[in-house]
């Protein structure tokens, strides 16, 4: 399950329901998965597409058609349901653009961290290829020829205008955690990588229990969390907020609220701080704005990216899948971060290609003075 940014309209309306079945499924043939796909919007989408939209979908507007009607819907071919593998994981490390500018920020204990790069840098380079200015497009497709080496040659600057250097990267079979960690003196910082069905939340508890020392402060680190499965981030909630209280308010397309809240059970103390970004999405958002609202931490950063809304994944006969949004999400005070994002509690610019020991120790700082 994914979270995105489209609210609920209300009840679906019958008529265009029986119309759209009969104009997409004729008893005896296959459908097409255009037609297939139209069928599955019209009975399990949140929003009701217009006919207009539901017509002008096909094969050669695909994505845009679905987004005309679910502004996150997308069709995901056979061979990326049974490869998940991406460029990050390959080399154990995120690439990403922050003001014009390219990145990378390795993951503790991958191929690129055992290569020594640093924990966040400028990337200038990649097997030779120049990225000063390069977007995400041109990332990619350097990255596609580059992990079929034995070696990546990564030239990376430690800080925008500094001196660089180049490092050599061994591509390997890597699964990034769903949860990385890293000390920085008497905080013990947390990665949320994504948030993974029956993985994240016990992994978090696994992690807490093990992890932390008498004295320890405990941050969260959801910069660039794309968020993932909606009640993983429900349950991590459901460990700090108080037993009974509420966590959030779900409308599906029948405009059926259900009210989600917190579980019985001792509960394990609130992290000093959430760090969040421009990229901060969907799940992620959820845990922050659940534990913001209760005031359980301070929220660090910049503005997040603004998704609550949850997807579901629907098999096609094709044997690739449709992601359609089925569910909105609000919070307690029935407010919803959609298209607005979490804004923080301490605004801290340019937090994205930031060291984590210089955030925490600014932050640090601030709070002496204020007291």
């Amino acid at each position: 399950m994914r979270l995105n940014d489209v609210q609920c309209r209300g009840p679906w309306p019958v008529t265009l329901t029986a119309m759209a079945l009969m104009l997409f499924t004729v008893p005896g043939l296959a459908a097409s998965r255009i037609d297939e796909i139209r069928t599955i919007v019209v009975q399990k989408g949140l929003q009701a597409p217009t006919p207009k939209a539901l017509e002008a979908l096909n094969e050669n507007n695909l994505d845009a058609g679905l987004q005309a009607m679910d502004l996150y819907a997308r069709y995901v071919p056979p061979a990326h349901l049974t490869d998940n593998a991406s460029h990050s994981v390959h080399l154990g490390a995120e690439f990403f653009v922050h003001n014009s500018r390219a990145w990378v920020r390795p993951d503790p204990g991958g191929p690129a961290d055992k290569a020594g790069v640093p924990e966040i840098g400028e990337l200038r380079a990649i097997n030779g290829k120049r990225m000063d200015g390069g977007g995400l497009a041109t990332i990619s497709s350097v990255l596609d020829k580059a992990i079929q080496s034995d070696f990546v040659g990564i030239i990376v600057a430690k800080r925008p205008g500094g001196r660089s250097k180049r490092y050599k990267v061994k591509p390997a079979a890597y699964q990034l955690p769903s949860i990385t960690w890293r000390r920085v003196g008497t905080v013990l910082v947390l990665h949320i990588n994504e948030f993974v069905a029956h993985d994240t939340a016990p992994g978090l508890s696994a992690r807490l229990k093990a992890l932390v020392r008498p004295g320890d402060r405990v941050v969260f680190d959801l910069r660039g969390c794309p968020g993932g499965d909606l009640y993983e981030a429900l349950e991590i909630a459901g460990m700090f907020v108080p037993a009974g209280r509420p966590l959030v308010l779900t409308n599906d397309r029948s405009n059926k609220i259900q009210t989600f809240r917190s579980p019985r059970g001792k509960k394990q103390q609130s992290p000093f701080l959430l760090l969040i970004d421009s990229r901060t999405a969907s799940a992620a958002e959820i845990l922050v704005g659940i534990l913001q609202y209760h005031g359980l931490a301070h929220v660090v950063g910049e503005r997040s990216y603004g998704k609550c809304v949850s997807q579901t994944l629907f098999p096609l006969s094709d044997r690739g899948g449709l992601w359609l949004t089925t569910l909105a999400v609000n919070f307690p005070n029935n407010m919803s971060c959609n298209g607005a994002g979490i804004a923080p509690d301490i605004l801290f610019p340019d937090i994205s290609v930031t060291k984590t020991e210089n955030i925490v120790n600014k932050i640090s700082l601030e709070k002496i003075r204020s007291h």
